[in-house]
């Protein structure tokens, strides 16, 4: 049987994982719309190419229909839990370690511990933010891909196996050390969970 102090680390760690998960889903919700036009904009889809952000939002419902304003957000959803959850999960654990070099307060320790956890999350999702961006890609009528899995199928089969589903993932890590560290240098313990 565990330990009572090791029951209670189970249960924050667990407490933290589901909660970093569904505070993720619910922010990437209702950013969806906006995510899709960025994509759509960012890789110049023939489509929207020529339209701004508020243009493209009201082409997507008229030319699609308005639920595909959400197109890829299924598959958001399956990378958001795992990336927030151990994102958020995992900054707890850095920190414990990070605090023993440079103290509770320390700017050091969460800096490190954020840009670490950063980087834990990315590497365990990349492969589905690269799914999640191929289906927002895809204009109504034109769908290469079906579906999540679909997706991963086709990549790793037509593109050069489980390596093409890192493509891009270097300067992904680049950006996410200061971004992660910065983030949680500046929230820092306000996200934590009480004990």
């Amino acid at each position: 049987m565990a330990a009572p102090s090791e029951t209670k680390g189970l249960e924050f760690i667990a407490r933290s994982f589901i909660a970093g998960g569904v505070s993720g889903m619910c922010a990437k919700t209702s950013i969806a719309p906006l995510d899709r036009v960025k994509i759509l904009l960012q890789a110049h889809n023939v489509h929207y190419k020529h339209l701004g952000v508020v243009r493209t939002l009201k082409h997507i419902v008229i030319k699609e229909n308005f639920l595909a304003l959400y197109k890829s957000n299924g598959a958001q959803m399956v990378r958001i839990f795992p990336y927030a959850a151990v994102q958020f999960m995992s900054y707890e654990q850095y920190k414990k370690i990070m605090t023993q070099f440079f103290g509770q307060h320390s700017h050091i320790s969460k800096m490190i511990a954020g840009s670490c956890a950063g980087v834990s999350a990315v590497t365990v999702t990349y492969p589905l933010d690269m799914v999640r961006a191929r289906l927002a890609f895809q204009v109504t009528g034109e769908h290469v891909y079906t579906g999540i899995s679909h997706t991963l199928r086709s990549i790793v089969t037509k593109e050069g196996g489980v390596r093409a589903l890192y493509r891009g993932f270097s300067p992904t890590i680049l950006g996410m050390i200061p971004y992660a560290g910065t983030r949680w240098t500046l929230l820092g313990d306000g996200c934590s969970w009480q004990r």
